[in-house]
């Protein structure tokens, strides 16, 4: 089976993780022979390259868009020029055919993202099943507005099946009208090759991260306010490390946070690291304070990672998490919730100890990449045998 994954977004971010890891354990596990579209050149296109997996560039356009932008103003701007590459868009994918790839060789087509069509396109004119991979709440998690006038309408008429994330996730489409009868539910899995045994040694501090794009929706700030509940003894015995890149207006109003309660010894900011998995091993605890997640893919890297895990109660996280079995939920926008939590923990280290293992077993049995791309490829072989019949 010869299968044309489009890819969406930065290969810094989740969705492209999830969706290299995909390609890689299909071509192992099940021979599938992937052929990959980027809309730009990227380390995804330079690791295909290499492994001998045959790749192409096409800028195409989102027919949604969120934007994380703070200030009211900078969203609309962003909006406007988003709209204005819509519009563009419409004319451009008509040249899809010059990339040089044989459309007729390919038996299946993987949006990896809702917010694109290009895969929809393709798939209406060479006749091609396709897939839209929904990894997102939408309004919830991103704000997306739609750009595309009955844009529902339109994913139901050009999808022959949808993978959704998380039962939250398939919740949210059905209720802005997508088929639910075209909805398989495959949770995200993770390599757990890529985590390192955790570094078991005493330490003088209880250490604390925080990873992804930092961002108001990831809402970094209740972190930070939660830990200015705790009182200077506290402070003193925990380091917190936010990684990820920034958007700059919600940077300074952290930054202002940090300076106010007076935590340049215990907050930083270490920036975007390419290697998180390895990165975990040296951490405690892991905090997700998420406005929505469709799933929460570093909700579970921490769990792999042996990290005892503390979440906000909103998205996909309680379908994940089981409190105080193999983590712990707090009540969204509740920093003295959070701060009673982490007190908890740093407290009370035999329970620490308990969830953390529980964390990693749920994680083994439930949201490996081998068990994800098993759910996949079922979809796959469903929606070929469905074109086969027609």
């Amino acid at each position: 089976m010869k299968v044309l994954y489009i890819a969406s977004g930065d290969s810094k971010y989740g969705a492209a993780h999830s969706l290299l890891e995909l390609i890689l354990s299909m071509k192992k596990i099940y021979g599938i022979e992937p052929v990959l579209l980027t809309r730009k050149r990227n380390q995804v296109n330079e690791l295909c390259d290499t492994l001998g997996i045959e790749n192409y560039v096409f800028w195409n356009r989102d027919i949604m868009a969120g934007s994380a932008y703070s200030n009211p103003c900078l969203n609309m701007i962003k909006h406007i020029v988003k709209y204005g590459l819509y519009v563009y868009g419409g004319f451009t994918m008509h040249k899809i055919d010059k990339i040089g790839l044989d459309f007729s060789t390919v038996d299946l087509i993987h949006t990896n993202l809702n917010r694109n069509d290009i895969g929809a396109y393709i798939s209406r004119r060479y006749k091609i099943p396709h897939i839209w991979h929904l990894r997102e709440l939408g309004r919830e998690d991103y704000r997306v507005r739609f750009y595309k006038r009955n844009c529902i309408d339109y994913l139901n008429h050009n999808a022959d099946a949808y993978i959704a994330i998380s039962k939250c996730v398939e919740q949210a489409w059905i209720e802005r009208g997508i088929q639910q009868e075209k909805i398989k539910i495959v949770y995200n899995g993770i390599d757990l090759s890529q985590f390192v045994e955790k570094k078991v040694q005493k330490r003088d501090k209880i250490k604390i991260i925080m990873t992804g794009h930092i961002q108001f929706t990831k809402g970094q700030d209740q972190l930070v306010r939660a830990i200015a509940c705790l009182n200077r003894e506290a402070h003193s015995k925990i380091q917190v490390d936010f990684f990820g890149e920034a958007y700059p207006d919600y940077q300074k109003k952290l930054n202002r946070l940090v300076t106010k309660y007076d935590l340049e010894k215990v907050i930083h900011f270490c920036g975007y690291c390419d290697h998180i998995p390895e990165k975990l091993s040296e951490y405690d605890i892991g905090i997700i304070c998420s406005r929505a997640e469709g799933f929460g893919r570093v909700t579970v890297e921490y769990m792999a990672a042996g990290l005892a895990v503390i979440a906000s109660n909103t998205g996909a996280n309680p379908e994940l998490i089981q409190d105080g079995e193999n983590g712990l939920l707090y009540q969204y926008d509740n920093p003295k919730e959070l701060a009673d939590k982490i007190e908890y923990l740093m407290d009370n280290p035999e329970h620490y100890e308990r969830i953390a293992r529980a964390g990693q077993k749920c994680v083994r049995e439930q949201y490996t990449t081998e068990k994800n791309v098993e759910g996949i490829y079922r979809v796959y072989q469903q929606c070929v045998d469905t074109d086969r019949e027609r």
